[in-house]
């Protein structure tokens, strides 16, 4: 976990109360209007003080939020601002962006207090919009209780929340109303927040998830009409319905929507610092009655989430017809904040958090992609979302019609407390104590003065068709720097575009005017929906729009972002479409309508009495590509150790690279054996596959003997040619030293029986942790020689052992013939695999080569000596983060095309030959340590991406030339060296990370061919090039993942295993999770090809999967 960041305000406070106890006209896609313009001169004005201020109230700075509705019905929507410390305000839009404040008229802000999120909707079933206010911040109780102002239909407002059961008196965030239970009234979802004594202290206090209390805690409200009081009344059904949350509950955000396409409507709520968010997936009604319930769920349909989640979003963005979510946290894209807001990083205490209930949380927004399978693949640095600094709303929509939903964030802070200069000042000076309560004041005024302010442009991406977002900003007009918080969107002048509203602090609200209509010209389709008297605006209906091949999907569940609520009338963009095919609307209780033909460039009021028929939400029966066997393979389990604890710098865990597997038939039954390597402390096994397809163990004492290393590569194949398979098996991992003999490799001889016996002393005396292993007669004498990969030296990465070429004399004894065969493989690098191809045809094996931080290599194979032919056949700069290679004919011309698996691009780095990743690599302060710093390029300038205090641990001698944070925060490499003191430090350099084809072009040598983005979502250690649809040409199975990633870079875990079939010209297409049948989420390290179309998929620390095709 990270050190001192947003828990440093918290520990703050605590001491401190130890002490004392425009124009219309634009160029732009959107034009910001002037209040003078507009008539709203909204300012959500925050003052610091004794009583209430940021080290008291620890979302003192969270900001406002925004409601849109038609509160008059004359179909323009009107807006309500929500005001912590000033009123909030009501404005009555008049048409053409002119707005008259009725704040006062309506009598919405006779009740004062902090108020936070704000919902506008038909609560009564009279057909008129009315308003919910969250309360937060005053200690008093009746303070805090939440407020519903009842719409009387003269412009005027009554609150009722006590009578209507919803003055909830908790810290609350927000609300949304939706019917959970489909029992067609309007029931109600509250998010409250904890306070700052619970935002730290989690990991040492695990009891705490346990503890309860009611102000600080989710509900759910259930709505019951009362015939005598003649309107809804709500209860508390939190308990009964399954929602759970505790004392570190600390709920920003919530989305309301349909996560599974069951027909329920599913909550997600974004939680702030350590508890997880919650994802409550709806059970629906049981089957023999009884209340609904819902189920939390989050860890087994995501693999991770943000750490500081603030607000979200719940939208299809990219058009397959499954709801995404999007979540938001404080990442900064700059390196100068990144470094400004990045302390040391504990992994022990990371890893803590999981043994006591906790999950998997990174500190970035995350876009969650859904995979349609129950599952999510985060993919938000792959589309470039994940860093927007200190974020708090996330809206989809389409904000340019061209038919596919953009992503509005705001963000921004009025005081920095995760400034890390201001968090070491408030330490010092809390070191020096000796306040008094007379002194209480002015050191809070003081302290706050001293905190930087954070102002940010509001974010805005444009949708690349569906394959990520690009930032557009200046393009769109959105340049100001602002500290904003809520907003929403709408069609403000009813012309087809969704226009901005903005509630900013400290500063008047944003009004932007989109011209969409006038600049881009996509076409739009507007719905406005009519259900029955107690849902009004059909609130959680679906609609979806026909296109030709394209669907465009929106759900009406107007809560979205942070603190606000959007217009209720959907607004969707057609690009180039002036008639949509079919419109398909499915409303809460399953009734549905289709309208044919549908004109473009209107709005439709569609009415639930027109829906007829009822909708079937029961999945249409998939044959999946791939089956998954019903018992697991055998177990992979892996030995505890941090290689952290032995370079704070490195990049990741290297210790955990098996199981390395390998495939034979040892005993001539006919019947494949299966070699699973170990761990240390854990034994190697061979399993045998029965007539059934059962693996089962077959028992080696010589083999399982061996148990103190740890296994890192193994082949069979035929040492002392008596037509019986052997078994290599070399060292591994990095737990041990440098030289350990338990690294030496290992001949195991096979009696023909299927029995092995080790050969002592029949391969030379190396002790190296090894990457990848293959036979092959490499000097033409009629035996099996060997390519050892060397990997890495233990506790000195990035240096590598060299590679060897093992000869063999026929009879199964091999001499080191490396000096011989290719003296360059003593400084290959760190090779991770390998694989013999008779390339040029002339029947000798040639060599291919892949590794970390390495280039493609070709060694062709001359009369017995290989010689680098890299230049002749590699065409492209091809240095990356290889991990494997596999070779097959995949456009169906004879020749052995390859495929590389290699790190993907769903991360925080962009390598190319212009901008490539480095590493330097040195005993920089001579204390007999490595110290390996890797540095990626943002903005242009190659930055080192260790924080000042990672970087300081690993080489203590640069503290004092970095201070303070702010000197670090720019430094480059040349910065923190001398030119003398770089002189062999490297570099090493990746320009390219994607998962890549290599088309065979003969003499011409490999053509590079990209693979479908699904493939770079993370790294890919196992692919399996196989038929798996029976057309005769081979598909491609990848898999992968890696989570013992350093903290601020996440886990990458996105594959949940990717199959592209092959359209016989080596053109690959994705296959969706639910159609390839694949559920790969774990770490996956191998995979092999088993009897009867099968596959076998080694995982790290856990079971083998087993698929059938």
């Amino acid at each position: 976990m990270h050190i001192s960041l947003r828990q440093g305000i918290v520990l703050l406070g605590l001491i401190f109360i130890g002490a004392g106890c425009g124009g219309d006209a634009s160029d732009t896609l959107f034009t910001q209007l002037d209040k003078d313009r507009t008539g709203i001169d909204f300012r959500n004005t925050l003052f610091d003080g004794e009583a209430l201020n940021v080290l008291n109230y620890i979302y003192f700075y969270n900001g406002g939020g925004v409601a849109i509705g038609d509160i008059n019905n004359d179909g323009l929507p009107d807006i309500l601002f929500t005001g912590n410390m000033v009123h909030n305000r009501l404005f009555l839009n008049k048409g053409d962006f002119k707005f008259e404040d009725i704040t006062a008229k309506s009598h919405i802000a006779e009740k004062e207090g902090w108020c936070t999120g704000a919902t506008m909707v038909d609560i009564n079933g009279d057909g008129l919009m009315d308003i919910y206010i969250c309360r937060s911040a005053a200690a008093l109780p009746s303070q805090r209780a939440n407020l519903l102002y009842i719409n009387n239909g003269d412009q005027t407002f009554t609150e009722r929340a006590a009578e209507y059961g919803l003055a909830d008196p908790g810290f609350s965030t927000q609300a949304a109303f939706f019917d959970y239970d489909k029992d067609g009234d309007l029931d109600m979802f509250l998010i409250n927040h904890s306070l700052h004594q619970y935002a730290t202290g989690a990991v040492d206090n695990p009891g705490w998830r346990k503890e309860r209390q009611p102000a600080y805690e989710c509900k759910l409200y259930r709505c019951d009409y009362d015939p005598k009081l003649k309107h809804p009344v709500y209860t508390d059904v939190s308990e009964q319905a399954g929602i759970h949350s505790n004392v570190l509950t600390f709920g920003l955000g919530l989305a309301v929507s349909d996560i599974n396409n069951d027909g329920w409507p599913d909550i997600y709520i974004s939680n702030d610092f350590n508890e997880p968010d919650y994802l409550f997936i709806n059970n629906g009604a049981p089957a023999g009655g009884g209340p609904v319930t819902f189920t939390e769920r989050l860890s087994e349909c995501m693999d991770q989430s943000s750490l500081y989640s603030m607000g979200n979003d719940a939208a299809d963005f990219n058009n397959d017809g499954w709801v995404d979510l999007m979540t938001l946290d404080m990442l900064p894209e700059d390196n100068h904040t990144q470094k400004m807001h990045s302390g040391a990083e504990n992994f022990n205490k990371f890893q803590q958090l999981f043994g006591r209930g906790f999950y998997y949380q990174y500190s970035r927004n995350m876009l969650q992609k859904n995979n349609g399978d129950g599952t999510f693949s985060e993919i938000g640095q792959l589309d470039g979302v994940s860093n927007t600094d200190w974020s708090w709303s996330a809206l989809f929509s389409d904000f340019d019609n061209d038919g596919y939903k953009d992503l509005l964030v705001t963000n921004g802070y009025v005081k920095d407390y995760t400034d890390m200069d201001f968090l070491k000042y408030s330490a010092d000076k809390a070191m020096r104590g000796g306040a008094t309560s007379e002194d209480k004041e002015a050191m809070v005024k003081e302290t706050i003065s001293k905190m930087p302010s954070s102002p940010s442009v509001t974010y805005v991406f444009r949708n690349e068709d569906g394959n990520g977002f690009v930032k557009a900003n200046n393009d769109w007009g959105l340049t100001q720097k602002t500290v904003s918080a809520g907003a929403a969107y709408a069609d403000l002048n009813n012309d087809g575009a969704m226009d901005l509203v903005i509630s900013n602090t400290n500063e008047y609200a944003g009004i932007y005017k989109n011209n969409a209509r006038t600049k881009t010209k996509g076409h739009f389709l507007k719905v406005a929906l009519k259900g029955d008297p107690a849902n009004g605006a059909g609130i959680g209906s679906k609609v979806k729009l026909f296109c030709k091949d394209t669907i465009y999907y929106q759900e009406a569940f107007p809560v979205r972002g942070f603190q606000s609520s959007v217009d209720p009338v959907l607004n969707f963009g057609l690009g180039d479409h002036e008639t949509v095919d079919s419109l398909l609307v499915i409303w809460p209780d399953d009734h549905f309508q289709v309208l044919k033909a549908v004109k473009a460039d209107q709005l439709m009021h569609l009415e639930k009495k027109d829906a007829l028929g009822a909708w079937d939400y029961k999945p249409k029966p998939v044959v999946p590509l791939l089956k998954a066997a019903t018992v697991q393979g055998p177990a992979y389990p892996e030995n505890n150790f941090n290689d952290f604890d032995v370079q704070p710098l490195l990049l990741n865990y290297l210790s955990r690279s098996g199981p390395c597997m390998a495939r034979t038939d040892i005993n001539k039954d006919g019947k494949s054996a299966i070699f699973i390597g170990g761990s240390k402390g854990h034994p190697a096994h061979i399993y045998i596959q029965s007539a059934t397809g059962a693996l089962q163990l077959s028992a080696q004492p010589a083999i399982e003997k061996d148990s103190l290393t740890e296994d890192g590569a193994a082949e069979f194949f035929d040492a002392n040619g008596d037509g019986a398979p052997d078994l290599f098996v070399a060292g591994g991992g990095y737990e041990f030293e440098e030289n350990d003999p338990l690294l030496q490799g290992r001949l195991y001889l096979n009696d023909g029986r299927g029995h092995f016996t080790k050969a002592e002393g029949a391969v030379p005396s190396w002790h190296a942790s090894v990457g990848v292993v293959r036979a092959a007669d490499v000097d033409g004498d009629g035996d099996m020689d060997l390519f050892i990969g060397g990997r890495v030296v233990p506790g000195k990465y990035p240096l590598s052992p060299g590679s060897k070429i093992l000869l063999n004399d026929g009879k199964g004894h091999f001499t080191d013939g490396t000096a011989q065969i290719a003296p360059f493989l003593e400084h290959t690098g760190m090779v991770t695999d390998a694989l013999w191809i008779d390339l040029n045809r002339d029947g000798r094996p040639d060599l291919v080569t892949v590794g970390e931080w390495m280039p493609v290599k070709i060694y062709l194979n001359k009369g017995g000596r290989l010689e680098d032919a890299s230049e002749k056949y590699i065409h492209f700069p091809s240095s990356g983060w290889w991990n494997r290679i596999a070779a097959t004919d995949l456009d169906g011309d004879g020749n052995p095309d390859l495929v590389l698996g290699n790190q993907g691009l769903n991360n925080q780095f962009h390598a190319s030959e212009k901008e490539p990743l480095t590493l330097y690599y040195k005993d920089f302060d001579n204390n007999g340590t490595i110290d390996p710093i890797f540095c990626y390029y943002i903005d242009g300038v190659s930055y080192p991406a260790a924080s000042r205090d990672d970087l300081t641990t690993q080489v203590p001698m640069l503290k004092k030339k970095f201070l303070e944070y702010h000197d670090y925060a720019d430094a480059t490499i040349q910065n923190l060296f001398s030119a003398d003191e770089l002189k062999g430090a490297g570099p090493l350099q990746a320009n390219m990370l994607n998962t890549v084809w290599l088309q065979n072009k003969g003499e011409a040598g490999f053509q590079l061919k990209e693979l479908p983005v699904e493939a770079q979502y993370a790294p890919v250690y196992a692919i399996a090039a196989v038929d798996v649809n029976g057309d005769g040409h081979k598909d491609l199975v990848l898999a992968g993942n890696n989570q013992w990633t350093r903290i601020r870079f996440g886990r990458w875990r996105a594959n949940h295993g990717v199959l592209l079939l092959n359209d016989g010209k080596g053109g690959f297409k994705y296959v969706p999770q639910p159609v390839s049948g694949l559920r790969l989420r774990e770490d996956v390290r191998s995979v092999l090809e088993l009897d009867g179309n099968r596959l076998l998929f080694g995982v790290n620390d856990g079971p083998a999967a087993i698929y059938s095709y």
